[in-house]
């Protein structure tokens, strides 16, 4: 785009130089105008031909700038052309190749939109070791997504063949941050329908269209502007709550995390005690709740038993944390 509007302003600045030189020569030598702008262009082009009307002294030395100048900015046009055409072919290889690339991509994450809070996310993901796939229709947020090493597409997310090349159906999770609530909405119940089973989270600028996004199969619903309000309020009436959260949500602060680990059928927690489970003497994991069929519990105690399906949160130090993560997924 940058590119096309450097053209176009060269184009333009060349008309406006062939104006004031053909006015030049009418003025300086009385010529015509055909045999003004006639001049004009061999000058400029320097292609060699006799003058078709005798030089003063005075159009000598126009002449001379009339070359000068507009020599320079006939190769800038030139250059800025075969510039776009280069850049547009190597566009369209890499554009091949990417899409070669995405058609490989499997349990990835599309995220949609490429704002402030979707480059936050992106990220944050990417120092996870999560493969990130973006979806952004503004060229100057493509370019940033781009510079930055993410798989990525320009174009609009809300239509349905566009997320198909994102590898939706094979993705694990879609994350719906676009600029309009409409658009969110409009993006989940198509994402629903081509992978009824993927994990779906999407931004509601409007807090009203929460429950909106969540009757449509958004299982997570982050409406921005009302988390920020509580939390401010938080800051105010439990400051040490939120400083606690603010060191368990980011791990950086203290070697502390939160994780999660669902508990299937051969996992080697299935059918064990919290207090059996070994989880606070093998890896320091303290169990803040078990989720069990949509219901979540608090703070079990010893002798509540893991069950097949359950999804276990711990809290502990990161890497030993993350280790027992990994053991239950392998």
């Amino acid at each position: 785009m940058k590119k096309t509007s450097r053209v176009i302003v060269l184009a333009v600045l060349l008309l406006i130089f062939l104006i004031i030189d053909t006015a030049g020569y009418m003025i300086i030598e009385k010529a015509t105008a055909a045999d003004a702008l006639y001049m004009t262009i061999i000058s400029i082009t320097t292609v060699g031909f006799n003058e078709v009307f005798p030089l003063s002294t005075t159009g000598k030395i126009f002449t001379i700038l009339v070359i000068l100048s507009g020599l320079g900015l006939v190769f800038s046009i030139a250059s800025a052309v075969v510039e776009q055409g280069v850049e547009s072919r190597m566009r369209s290889i890499l554009g091949r190749r990417r899409m070669k690339a995405l058609s490989k991509m499997r349990d990835h994450i599309v995220v949609a939109g490429y704002g402030r809070m979707g480059e936050i996310v992106a990220r944050e993901l990417n120092e996870h070791n999560l493969e990130c796939l973006i979806i952004e229709q503004d060229p100057q947020r493509f370019a940033q997504a781009e510079e930055r090493g993410f798989p990525v597409l320009r174009a609009d997310a809300t239509q349905e063949d566009v997320l198909l090349q994102s590898g939706i159906q094979r993705a694990r999770t879609f994350v719906s941050l676009l600029s309009s609530d409409a658009d969110n909405v409009f993006t989940v119940l198509t994402v629903k329908e081509l992978n009824p089973d993927i994990a779906l989270i999407a931004r509601a600028l409007d807090a009203q269209n929460e429950k909106k996004l969540r009757r449509i199969g958004a299982q997570h619903v982050i409406a921005p502007n009302l988390l920020s309000s509580k939390r401010i309020v938080n800051s105010v009436l439990r400051p040490n709550v939120v400083d606690l959260m603010d060191i368990v949500s980011q791990p950086r602060m203290l070697d502390l995390t939160l994780e999660e680990i669902v508990i299937h059928d051969e996992s080697n927690l299935n059918g064990l005690s919290v207090r059996n489970s070994q989880l606070r003497e093998r890896y320091e994991a303290m169990v803040v709740a078990i989720r069990r069929q949509g219901e979540m519990r608090f703070n079990p105690g010893p002798d509540e038993t893991f069950m097949a399906g359950d999804i276990v949160i711990l809290l502990g130090p990161t890497d030993r944390i993350r280790r027992a993560a990994l053991r239950q997924k392998s």
